[in-house]
């Protein structure tokens, strides 16, 4: 027999919501009545009810099963074949349990039981969803990234375009340096930029003077998740003084992480090596960090260029092998696997292994005065790791008697003994004898990896008891053998967090609005004649158009305030047919000042969806500036300088449109051929490109990529504060008060 529900309740019954369906002959089902469940029963003719409802006619047969359905509660479990029967037939993977209960309050023990596992499924099936939304996207981000490499070479029409500078720091004019100290150098730098899309990195070398001992390491790091994505290792006699260019093979994919360099160096005894410092001051998340140094002020001189996909060039000094490896937290010990100590083999000495209960079992050296062991352990992993350190528990005999020391051995190479052990073979390691402390339970000792260490190499620890006395005999536990990451982990303030959004409240549909906006930039020359906001729009419509994404730069040069748009990556594309613009390192430009707005510039874009594009940022502008300027300053008379420069711009724009109106009332469609105004007035330039520090020597000059134009001081994104400020915008909208 099939149930049946009335037709007003079928949509109640599928709202997805938890369900208990009570069958004839529970007492007292109020009990079951909790918070968020719904309470069905099943009356004459197999009709489905709410509890608290009447019955009504014969309803209509149930399409299928419902779902989240806890249980069925029944007085006996016979009662309820006939509803399972159907239900196995109709959902056979998601039938119900039945409860046995008398009264509602004897199926309480049994629903809570239910409710919890059920709540468990439901996370599981959360979980579930999510791993596939993500998998989808990754699949969206290859597809996306495939379908401009076939674009690339389906075309053959001209080469790929030039990377692109999206960052950099100048040389300081004072040879401000960091330099390698004792023979060896850690550092990191954020480069502020996101990976996606980094094609070269370039560093500024104020000095260098290294020979065959010196290695120079260079990571390309997402500093949120450690991934290393980018991996060059530099041999001495390939570093010399100036710009040092590192290309990756192709642009870097889809990945969304601030992008943060890491540089190791080793030297030799009478080797230098300095990297530039940039020429100003910058935030401590921006600085570079140095590890066992002081807090530095200034970031590292650097470059950096993206570029499209289909770029593929063939890097010098790539370490292939490092890429996509994640990397060992910073200062966080990397155990060995317990498959390396059960290989461990004992050439020389008395070492046994002893295990206490479940614990893994451990080596326990035993040393007569004079003796020496030797544990050998094959083909250890080292990536990423920096230092070896190993720790040994004296459990009897006094810790003073112990001498230890580490070897880094190739890998593959058999070792018989102390003698086999050479600190001339390739790659090879000592760290020296380590002496015990007197009272002290513990020997602790380390060896410094070199910074271009094989992925594997053999590892060999050396014991001796050097008493002199008959009875002075050790006992020494292995107690520890891993490794440790030291180089510099980036500081917080060198992550990107994500901005927020407020949703707009509601306006008129006929009204221009975007339903969000973010603050992506505030600049401000060191001079302060030149700044600018960044401002993404999200959302926008104005009547029947629509667009997902615009954005533009309010800037004020002096007291005139001009509207910048570019054609870039990571910037949506704007315009569908470009007006006549300029090109500077970051790409194409356009700066609308008041004078071309006033004389017209609206009515010569060729494309009607341009001519709408710019007229709604326009009339946009004000509110979006109100909102989004909150998060650029404090200070109420800023504040109220970029809302007068946006009323300006729009206030020039509506005008010209009036005086038009007026002119010529029933005007028609502009010439597409109509001149385009060359540009804005001399003096009228944009970012940081504006604000160009003095210009470095020669030498200093950020390096050019193939098929660019050396950038000096032109492209210097750098000193620049991030302000991040969500807000939903509309032309309606009043300006809200300063902070």
């Amino acid at each position: 027999m099939t149930p049946r529900v009335a037709a007003r309740h079928l949509a109640a019954l599928f709202d997805g919501g938890p369900k208990l369906v009570l069958l004839p002959g529970v007492a007292a089902p109020e009990a079951l009545a909790l918070p968020g469940l719904a309470l069905w029963t099943l009356g004459d003719a197999m009709l489905l009810r709410p509890v608290e409802e009447a019955a009504e006619g014969e309803g209509i047969v149930l399409p299928a099963a419902p779902g989240q359905v806890l249980a069925l509660v029944a007085p006996e479990a016979a009662a309820a074949a006939p509803l399972l029967d159907w239900w196995r037939g109709a959902a056979p993977g998601a039938v119900p349990p039945v409860i046995a209960a008398a009264r509602g309050e004897a199926a309480l023990p049994a629903l809570a039981a239910r409710a919890v596992s059920a709540l468990a499924a439901g996370a599981e099936e959360a979980a579930a969803a999510q791993q596939g939304l993500v998998a989808l996207r990754q699949e969206h981000e290859a597809l996306r990234v495939a379908q401009a490499w076939l674009r690339r070479a389906a075309a053959q029409l001209r080469p790929p375009v030039p990377p692109l500078l999206v960052a950099s720091a100048e040389p300081s004019p004072g040879g401000h340096a960091v330099a390698a100290r004792e023979g060896r150098l850690a550092l990191g730098q954020s480069l502020g930029v996101k990976l996606e899309g980094l094609a070269s990195v370039a560093l500024h070398l104020k000095e260098a003077l290294a020979f065959i001992g010196t290695v120079l390491r260079v990571r390309l790091y997402g500093a949120e998740s450690g991934r290393i994505l980018g991996a060059w290792v530099l041999p001495g006699h390939a570093l010399a003084a100036g710009w040092l260019t590192l290309d990756l093979p192709e642009p870097v994919g889809p990945v969304r992480e601030t992008a943060w360099l890491e540089v190791k160096a080793e030297l030799d005894a009478f080797d230098r090596l300095a990297f530039s410092l940039g020429a100003e001051a910058v935030a401590p998340g921006s600085a570079v960090a140095v590890a066992g140094g002081g807090a530095e002020t200034r970031p590292l001189a650097f470059g950096a260029w993206s570029a499209q996909p289909g770029r593929c060039v063939q890097p010098l000094h790539w370490d292939g092998e490092a890429i996509g490896l994640p990397a060992p937290p910073i200062g966080a010990p990397a155990e060995l696997p317990q498959q390396i100590w059960q290989a461990a083999r004992v050439p020389e000495g008395r070492v046994e292994r002893l295990a206490i209960g479940g614990e893994p079992a451990r080596l326990v050296a035993t040393l007569a005065p004079g003796e020496q062991a030797l544990v050998v352990l094959p083909s250890v992993p080292l990536n990423g790791l920096d230092l070896l350190r190993a720790e040994l528990a004296v459990g009897l005999g006094d810790t003073a008697w112990l001498e230890a020391a580490l070897w880094l051995q190739p890998e593959g190479k058999t070792i018989g003994g102390a003698a086999d052990l050479d600190p001339g073979a390739p790659g090879a390691r000592w760290s020296g004898w380590h002496g015990g402390a007197f009272g002290d339970a513990a020997c602790r000792l380390a060896l410094a990896l070199p910074p271009d260490p094989s992925r594997r190499a053999v590892v060999a620890l050396a014991l001796r008891n050097r008493a002199a006395g008959a009875e002075e005999v050790l006992r020494v536990e292995v107690a520890r053998l891993y490794g440790t990451r030291a180089a510099v982990a980036p500081p917080e303030a060198a992550r990107r967090p994500p901005s927020q959004l407020r949703l707009l409240p509601g306006v008129p549909a006929e009204a221009p609005v975007a339903a969000a906006v973010r603050l992506m930039e505030r600049y401000l020359a060191a001079n302060g004649t030149y700044r600018h906001l960044d401002l993404l729009m999200e959302g926008v419509r104005a009547g029947e158009r629509a667009w997902s994404q615009l954005r533009c730069k309010l800037a004020l040069n002096g007291a005139n305030p001009l509207l910048e748009f570019r054609q870039r990556p990571g910037w949506p594309a704007t315009f569908e047919h470009w007006p006549q613009a300029r090109v500077d390192a970051a790409g194409t430009f356009l700066h609308l000042n008041e004078k071309m707005l006033a004389g017209g510039f609206v009515r010569t874009l060729v494309s009607e969806r341009d001519r709408a594009m710019l007229a709604t940022v326009l009339r946009l502008l004000p509110a979006v500036t109100a909102t989004a300027a909150r998060d650029a300053t404090t200070n109420p008379e800023e504040y109220e300088r970029w809302i007068a420069a946006a009323r300006q711009l729009s206030a020039t724009l509506q005008a010209g449109e009036a005086a038009s109106a007026l002119a010529a009332p029933a005007a028609a469609t502009p010439d597409p051929a109509a001149k385009v105004p060359a540009g804005p007035a001399p003096g009228a330039t944009s970012g940081p490109t504006a604000a160009a520090p003095p210009a470095p020597a020669p030498a200093a000059k950020i390096p050019a990529q193939p098929g660019q134009a050396a950038a000096p001081a032109a492209a210097k994104p750098a000193p620049v504060a991030e302000a991040t400020g969500p807000a939903g915008v509309s032309p309606t909208a009043a300006a809200p008060a300063a902070g």
